[in-house]
Parts: C-alpha cells; sequence; structure tokens
C-alpha cells in the first residue's frame, strides 16, 4: 500500500477551482481527468455509480460531482468560464454520461464506480474516492487494486499472460533508467498481473521502452492531476505535530518557516518558487474577493448576492462598531457568494469553507493596512491544515462541518497569530482553541446546496479565529493542546449519525423552510438571482 505525506498546496490551500464543492466538484474533476486518460481519446458512455447509503446518493448533482466528472471527461479547464455547462458540452461531443444511484459494497460516503466504454465498444472500469478539498484515492483499475492519488505521472500496464518473471525483471531495469523515475507496484489477479511505474514528470517512455505492447496487453499514461508531485526520498523536518512539538530548536521558529521548510523538502520546490505560488493564491483571493462585493447573479441559487449591502451599511455606520470584524464578514461571505455563482475561488481548506481564512486574514490586513505579514500568515495556517491533514479530515462527508468551516477557523487562528508576531506555540494554542469552539458541529445544508447555513458558518469562522487568537495572545490557555483537539474531532465526527454530514437529510436541510425552499430552487421556472 502506498502511502505518502500530505502537502501545504495538494491537501490544504488549493485547488483553485470553480463549483460549489471541493470534495464533488474538484475531487469529481480530478477523478474524470484519470479517466480520460484510461479510456483514451474516444469515450462514447460513461455510466457512475454511487452506492446508496453515501453523501453522493443525494448531493452529485447539487453539489457538482456531474458538473466535475464531465468536466474531466471532455477535458475541460475547471477554470474555463464555459465550465457550469460541462454537462450539455459532453452530450453535444456525444459522450453520454448517466449517474445511478445502486447498492454495491463501499467503506467511503463519497465512492465513484466509474465504467468508461469508447468509440470500440472497449470497457475501462475504476473505482475512486474523493477524500476531502479536492483530493482523491483511486483504488481499483481495470479491477486490479490500486492506490494512486493523482500526484504523478503514472504508466498503468496489464501484462500478457505469458509474462515470467524474467520478462518484469526486464520491465523493471528498463523503467529504472527513466529519468524521474520513482517506483512501482505490482498486483496480481489469478495469472494475470498489473503493475504501476510512477514519475514525478511525465517522460517520453517511448524512447526508453518502445515495445509496450510486446510485453502489455494494455497499457496507459496517466498524467498527474496535482500541483505538487509524489514525494521522493527527502528528508523532512518533522513528520508530525507531535514530532514538531518535540523539537525545541525547531519550535523556537515562526509557524511560517516551519511551513515553508517542510513544504520545500516534501515537495523539491526552492524557497522562492514555493512563496511565489503563495502569492498567486493571494492575487486570486483578492480578485475574488472584490467580484464578490460587486455582486455576484446565478440561476441554481438559494439567495442573492448580500455582502455589497453589508458593506454599505459598514460604510454608513449602521452595524455595530466591531474593529476588524466586520471586514472580515464582508470578506468571507463575498467569497463563498463567489463561490455560489460558479466564480473562481481557492478551496482554503475547501471550497464550502473558502470564505473563513481568507477572509479573516486579508481582512485584517485591510483593515489595519499592514499587508506585509499576509503571506506568512497564510504559510502559518497552511501549517495548521497540513496537520490536520494528516491526522484527521477535510471531508464534512467523514466528520461534518467542524471538518471544513472549523478546520478553517484554525488555521485562521494561527494565521492572524502569526501575523501580530506571535510565537509557532501561541499559533498552534490558538488553533486548538479554535477547533474546540465548533466541536461537533455538523453539516445540513439546505436544498444539497453548498450555501446556507455554510455562508454564515465562514463567517462565524472569522469571528472564531479572531476571538481565539486575542485569547491566546492575551495569555489564556487553550488546555487541550492542538494534536488532541485535532484527533478529537476526527472521533467526535464518526460518532455522527451519516444523517448530519453532508446529506441534506436532518438538520436544518429538514426544517420546513428549507424544504420550502429547496421546492422553489428546484422549480425549473426560478428567477434569477
Amino acid at each position: 500500500m502506498r502511502i505518502t505525506t500530505p502537502t501545504i498546496f495538494n491537501d490544504v490551500l488549493g485547488p483553485v477551482m470553480r463549483g460549489p464543492s471541493s470534495s464533488h466538484t474538484a475531487g469529481s474533476y480530478r477523478i474524470g481527468l484519470l479517466l480520460k486518460d484510461l479510456a483514451g481519446e474516444s469515450i462514447k458512455s460513461a455510466l457512475f455509480e454511487f452506492h446508496k447509503e453515501g453523501s453522493l446518493a443525494t448531493t452529485h448533482e447539487t453539489q457538482g460531482s456531474d458538473l466535475g466528472l464531465a468536466t474531466g471527461l471532455t477535458g475541460m479547464d475547471i477554470l474555463d468560464p464555459d465550465m457550469p455547462d460541462a454537462l450539455n458540452i459532453a452530450e453535444r461531443s456525444e459522450i453520454h454520461i448517466t449517474f445511478q444511484v445502486t447498492d454495491y459494497p463501499a467503506d467511503h460516503p463519497n465512492t465513484y464506480k466509474c465504467t468508461i466504454i469508447d468509440n470500440k465498444g472497449d470497457t475501462y472500469t475504476a473505482m475512486a474516492l474523493s477524500t476531502g478539498g479536492g483530493m482523491i484515492k483511486v483504488t481499483d483499475l481495470m479491477g486490479f487494486p490500486v492506490n494512486l492519488l493523482g500526484d504523478d505521472a503514472c504508466l498503468f500496464g496489464i501484462l500478457r499472460d505469458d509474462t515470467d518473471c524474467v520478462r518484469r525483471k526486464e520491465i523493471d531495469d528498463r523503467m529504472t533508467v527513466i529519468p524521474e523515475y520513482s517506483g512501482s507496484d505490482w498486483t496480481t489477479d489469478g495469472t494475470l498481473h498489473a503493475v504501476i511505474y510512477r514519475f514525478s514528470a511525465l517522460p517520453q517512455l517511448m524512447s526508453h521502452y518502445p515495445d509496450f505492447d510486446r510485453c502489455f496487453s494494455f497499457w496507459r499514461l496517466l498524467k498527474p492531476v496535482m500541483p505538487i508531485p509524489g514525494m521522493k526520498n527527502s528528508s523532512l523536518p518533522f513528520s508530525s505535530l507531535h514530532e514538531l512539538l518535540e523539537s525545541p530548536a525547531l519550535m523556537t521558529l515562526p509557524a511560517s518557516e516551519l511551513a515553508v521548510m517542510f513544504e520545500s523538502a516534501r515537495s523539491g520546490y526552492s524557497v522562492i518558487e514555493l512563496k511565489g505560488m503563495m502569492d498567486n493564491l493571494i492575487d486570486i483571493w483578492r480578485k475574488s474577493i472584490d467580484i464578490g462585493l460587486k455582486g455576484t447573479r446565478y440561476a441554481d441559487r438559494l439567495i442573492g448576492s448580500q455582502s455589497p449591502g453589508f458593506v454599505e451599511k459598514l460604510k454608513k455606520g449602521l452595524l455595530i462598531e466591531a474593529g476588524p470584524l466586520n471586514t472580515m464578514i464582508a470578506y468571507s461571505t463575498s467569497l463563498m457568494e463567489v463561490k455560489s455563482s460558479m466564480g473562481v475561488v481557492v478551496a482554503a481548506p475547501t471550497a464550502g469553507a473558502c470564505g473563513g481564512l481568507p477572509g479573516c486574514l486579508i481582512g485584517l490586513a485591510d483593515y489595519q493596512n499592514n499587508h506585509d505579514s499576509l503571506s506568512r500568515g497564510f504559510w502559518s495556517a497552511g501549517l495548521v491544515g497540513l496537520f490536520i491533514a494528516m491526522d484527521a479530515t477535510f471531508a464534512a462527508e467523514v466528520a461534518g462541518c467542524q471538518a471544513e468551516t472549523g478546520a478553517g477557523a484554525a488555521m485562521a487562528a494561527a494565521g492572524l497569530v502569526e501575523m501580530t508576531g506571535g510565537t509557532a506555540q501561541q499559533a498552534f494554542d490558538a488553533a486548538s482553541l479554535a477547533l474546540q469552539n465548533v466541536m461537533g458541529l455538523v453539516c445540513d445544508p439546505i436544498a444539497n446546496r453548498v450555501e446556507i447555513p455554510c455562508l454564515s458558518r465562514n463567517a462565524n469562522a472569522a469571528a472564531n479565529a479572531l476571538t481565539s487568537a486575542n485569547m491566546i495572545l492575551g495569555g489564556m490557555d487553550a488546555v487541550i493542546p492542538l494534536n488532541e483537539t485535532i484527533i478529537t474531532m476526527l472521533e467526535v465526527g464518526r460518532l455522527m449519525p451519516a444523517s448530519l454530514r453532508c446529506t441534506a437529510i436532518c438538520g436544518l436541510s429538514d426544517t420546513p423552510t428549507a424544504r420550502r425552499m429547496e421546492a422553489v430552487v428546484n422549480n425549473p421556472d426560478k428567477k434569477l438571482k
């Protein structure tokens, strides 16, 4: 079984995307891209089955799984302005996509059972999971168990029946001379053998090994779908929060420096390259905030644009004075409104929680007119998110909204501490306090859309982060350390009934008002908002 270490830009700050949900839309988009490589260019039809007890059974239409899969299968970019029309584009391209809710064994609520047929009638199968925040795991290809995360280029091949051990060794020897080679996994099914060869970049394989067809009855090159490649044999400065806390020398450094140090070792990218990537995300966040504050429109939506009106009342002095908090609220809600209008956002840590963290940190920087520490704040936030990715989850389908807006609040609290000059220990304590404050928060979206109560919970994440940061900076005690709080969050999430984990079955989703709103928004004659 392949084990990998999370990264800040794969698992925490990103993906940059359109769509209502990172788990559903961005995750399914990446699955679609890999399926396109598996089946080739001439896809005729695709069947996606969602098991009846999972989250996708009730949310695959309204939270963008259907849309993401169509975008990936057609080869569109998720940032393409035409992406919201991907299902129609697929149909016009004569790719017939079908979605079914069926009964089959599945351990994860976001499981995709995939069957693709090409124009020649050949069939390609896969099982894939969307594990939260846009991260994916492919567990089966063509009936063979695999463990693909989309972070490496891969050669997937099924050997001919008469391929013996000598031939297998010859293939391995040929692969190891290819630049950027990073390892292989062999699996068996009766007399058949399949192999995955991984590379950090997609090399010109044919020049190194021109006779694939002589050894493989089937093979495909699968391109990476993640920004940071799979982990090489590099030495990490720490591999867990516990290990970091037990390293006195490292704990003297600011959390932002620890984050850059880790990501550079993990990715192989230079510090300059990584800081450039962070600056790019900040630019995207700022543009999205500006778009949201000017007003957004989209038909498939529960409520219209509200953040511009909030800002107008703020300017007129009609709101309660709250220091930087009102700016944070405006920015957090504007980002959520951009997401709900299919605009471009950064899932940080998820699309459903895309407003709290950036709205909080950029809101403070703008309120204080001091932007020098903003990048450091996001690096500190990314480090806390990294530890959540290591030991828990960002998927509301697994652990409720505490894993999304709660995680965003924890990350934001650490970022605020960093921007104010606090230590790494203070950043971790503030993050722990923020996560403690929303322990057990359920995910109960109205009408299966990532809009209500998600909008207010993102704004509340900013308030939670500000309160938690100031409490720690003011000398108060978080009591429970961050590593214990993260593990507890996951344990509490697993105790929640599935009906309260992003299924829109219970909670606010099942109130009379919510059901009335659901009936209206599902009416094809609804007005544009």
